[in-house]
C-alpha cells in the first residue's frame, strides 16, 4: 500500500517583505498560532528609542493615566498613537 503525503510547504512566503497570517496556508504552521504570529511578527518594523529618565518617567505617566497601566501592550500602542500624530502633521505641511 501506498501512502498518500502531503507536499512540503512552499518556502516562498518566507521572503515575502511583508507577511500576512492569510498568506500562510501549510496546515501544520496552522495548527501552532504561536509559530505563525512569530512569523508574521518576525517582520515588522522595530524602533529602538534611547530616552532620558526623567522624559521616561514622563512618558510612563502619560501611558499609565490614558490606559491604566504600562503593560507593554499599553505602552506599544502609545507610541503608535504618538508616531501616527507625527506622520500626520509632518504630511499635512
Amino acid at each position: 500500500m501506498s501512502e498518500k503525503h502531503r507536499r512540503a510547504p512552499g518556502g516562498e512566503w518566507l521572503g515575502y517583505p511583508i507577511l500576512n497570517l492569510e498568506d500562510i496556508e501549510y496546515e501544520s504552521f496552522k495548527s501552532t498560532k504561536y509559530i505563525v504570529q512569530s512569523l508574521v511578527g518576525n517582520r515588522k518594523g522595530r524602533i529602538c528609542l534611547l530616552m532620558e529618565h526623567i522624559f521616561y518617567q514622563r512618558f510612563l505617566g502619560a501611558v499609565r493615566k490614558k490606559f491604566g497601566n504600562t503593560s507593554s501592550s499599553s505602552i506599544e500602542k502609545a507610541a503608535g498613537e504618538a508616531v501616527e500624530m507625527w506622520i500626520e502633521g509632518v504630511q499635512s505641511k
